[in-house]
């Protein structure tokens, strides 16, 4: 008999059993009732959406899919109202710091941005056209067979766990090009001060 699958817990800045209560999907909820997401207008959102098939040419940071990635999540967040704070393609998985202003507006974007990487990656469809029911039926087929779990999310309050998590997400963006910021910071540096791709890193 197979041993059960147990659930792997996140170890994401601010995760604990607290903020867990603001988390759904991924790992986080593997085995658990399917409860209703939460979300908070007024609070940010971490987002982070994996795909174990994500490698080699279907990495998401394969040269051929990686700026069509982006300027996806560019047009999408315009079309649904969405902030996005921070933004990191690591390859099989990604990170996002985002603020929606509703439900509705969170989940158009989430389903097309979802749907819209699987079609890019897999080549399911080269069309861009979601708009039309056929896009969005090979979308939706495409999506199911791409991500390895319901997208994770966590309510991440505006202060000190949104720095934490902003500044997570940048070092997973720079790991991700090459760039070892967890030794620099464990050497002596800090961050001064960062944006949405970037930041800079200062001696202590």
């Amino acid at each position: 008999m197979k041993n059960k699958r147990r659930p792997y817990q996140p170890i994401f800045p601010g995760f604990n059993r607290t903020t867990a209560k603001g988390a759904h999907g991924g790992d986080h909820t593997y085995g658990k009732r399917k409860t209703k997401r939460p979300f908070d207008p007024k609070q940010a959102l971490h987002v982070v959406l994996k795909s174990s098939k994500a490698k080699g040419q279907y990495s998401m940071l394969h040269p051929q899919h990686c700026n069509h990635i982006r300027k996806l999540m560019t047009r999408l967040k315009t079309r649904w109202q969405i902030a996005v704070y921070r933004y990191a393609n690591v390859g099989n998985h990604l990170h996002l710091l985002i603020r929606a202003k509703s439900l509705a507006d969170w989940q158009g974007f989430i389903r097309e941005f979802s749907g819209g990487i699987a079609m890019i990656v897999t080549g399911a469809k080269k069309s861009h056209g979601l708009a039309r029911s056929k896009s969005k039926e090979v979308c939706e087929s495409a999506k199911r067979g791409f991500w390895d779990h319901l997208v994770f999310t966590r309510i991440v309050r505006f202060g000190k766990d949104f720095i934490a998590v902003a500044e997570y997400v940048l070092k997973n963006l720079w790991e991700a090009a090459g760039i070892p910021v967890r030794k620099f910071l464990a050497n002596g540096y800090r961050i001064l001060e960062f944006d949405e791709e970037g930041f800079v890193l200062v001696a202590e």
